[in-house]
């Protein structure tokens, strides 16, 4: 995907570089990972909803639903605005 969506992370004071880059390296490495379960499981839809469940639920607790809508709304906008450029 290739891209990192920008967050509030005052709340959790993680504003450096060195979080940034870890942020990316753990968005790229389970990006690989679903691929390849999709890949082998065949079945992109199980995949993206086990993972959109995790995802929607665990930020939910962890940042508040207004926040969590947001983040999902960005990642659409992302790849909406991904998807003209091709």
């Amino acid at each position: 995907m290739g891209q990192i969506i920008k967050l509030d992370f005052s709340l959790y004071n993680r504003k450096d570089d060195l979080y940034q880059q870890k942020l990316i390296r753990i968005r790229d490495e389970t990006e690989d990972y679903l691929r390849n379960v999709s890949n082998a499981e065949k079945d992109e839809l199980a995949v993206a909803l086990a993972a959109g469940r995790y995802a929607s639920m665990k930020l939910a607790q962890l940042t508040g639903k207004e926040s969590t809508k947001k983040f999902f709304n960005e990642c659409i906008k992302t790849t909406l605005h991904q998807k003209f450029l091709n």
